[in-house]
């Protein structure tokens, strides 16, 4: 498998669950699993509610329904994922939703691409529990950040972990786990004031610059 095709599938893979287009016992298996999937959907667009107008970073944007959720609240987005098969579909969705003109869609590794403008907010939903190098991908968030970066984390000791690395492992994809202790290490020292909410099987973070 290609590099960054693992994320394709992965990617894919969990849109089928924002859709919903699972059968009965996937479904069950999704309530279980995969909650704080809504759950940082749901923390971000409270996080978010005073968004028109503002320009937002997608930061491994994947099928962009972020993207689509801050579109529609009016703010201007730059979604960058590493990935063109989960691009493509997000595409799809903001061209549907007529949307483009607040869009922009870049593929290219996060850690290379060099941007030139800021953004009130930047998020990373889901991308850190595939990055290795957490606080050089952190730092670079906040450079580019003048409000705030709205991030989640996978938990170290979550029950999910052991299934959930086997399933990751079978689709060749890397996968990191933190504690509370190690989130605070991390935030720190790039953040005036941030937050750490347990959400299931992980953490949703809020960090204010």
């Amino acid at each position: 498998m290609s590099d960054g095709a693992h994320l394709d599938e992965v990617a894919q893979e969990f849109d089928l669950y924002y859709r919903g287009e699972r059968d009965a016992l996937r479904r069950a298996i999704d309530k279980i699993f995969r909650k704080a999937m809504t759950e940082r959907i749901d923390l971000t667009l409270e996080e978010c509610k005073n968004i028109s107008g503002k320009k937002v970073l997608d930061v491994g944007c994947g099928t962009g329904r972020m993207t689509v959720q801050l579109a529609k609240q009016g703010a201007k987005l730059v979604s960058i994922d590493a990935s063109q098969t989960p691009i493509d579909v997000a595409k799809l969705m903001i061209k549907k939703e007529g949307l483009m003109d607040r869009c922009i869609f870049i593929r290219d590794d996060f850690a290379k691409h060099v941007f030139n403008e800021k953004f009130a907010v930047s998020l990373a939903l889901g991308f850190f529990d595939y990055t290795e190098d957490a606080a050089f991908h952190l730092k670079k968030m906040r450079s580019i950040t003048t409000e705030k970066c709205i991030m989640s984390f996978s938990a170290k000791f979550a029950f999910q972990v052991p299934l959930r690395v086997i399933w990751l492992r079978s689709k060749k994809s890397p996968v990191y786990f933190y504690t509370k202790k190690e989130l605070k290490r991390l935030l720190s020292p790039h953040f005036s004031h941030f937050k750490i909410k347990n959400i299931s099987a992980g953490y949703f973070c809020v960090g204010s610059v």
